[in-house]
């Protein structure tokens, strides 16, 4: 462990230390890996955040269900009557033009919520407080999602 005082600083942690050969380094500035497919190839087209997590799962109807890390529970009012709801998970669809216009219509700090709620078919106002208590882990899931969505149209041309 090494410091230096005066205008220049330099701070070694003990870097490198109890490193072997057979460890393995992240490099957390790099670009992000690509996952080599079940025969080993890596698909260099493949955006690997256009993917869908592994844990959610793709409905007959083209929507995919995502279960959620951490369940939410909301109580809310309709036609007079309160309940309580429980998200365990969120069923996203793909968006359609007149969803593209209500996403590019909010301001930018609420795009991504009104995105989430557009796929997913939930009330605006029920959204803004989901999304407020939804785990970071399960919102990013849930842009992988809708990344997939926008990514996996059907190929033309060429």
């Amino acid at each position: 462990m090494s410091s230096k005082t005066g205008k220049d600083v330099e701070i070694d942690l003990d870097e490198g230390v109890g490193l072997t050969g057979t460890d393995q380094v992240i490099v957390e500035d790099g670009p992000v890996a690509i996952e080599t497919g079940e025969d080993g190839v890596i698909d260099e087209d493949a955006n690997p955040l256009d993917k869908l997590p592994k844990h959610a799962v793709k409905n007959d109807d083209g929507s995919v269900t995502l279960p959620l890390y951490e369940a939410v529970t909301l109580r809310t009012r309709k036609d007079g009557k309160i309940r309580e709801r429980v998200f365990e998970d969120l069923r996203f669809y793909r968006l359609n033009g007149a969803d593209q216009r209500a996403i590019a219509a909010a301001e930018d700090k609420d795009m991504a919520v009104v995105s989430f709620a557009r796929s997913t078919r939930i009330n605006q106002a029920v959204m803004n407080a989901l999304f407020d208590k939804l785990d970071a882990s399960d919102i990013n899931y849930a842009g992988r999602v809708l990344n997939h969505f926008l990514s996996s149209g059907p190929r033309t041309g060429r």
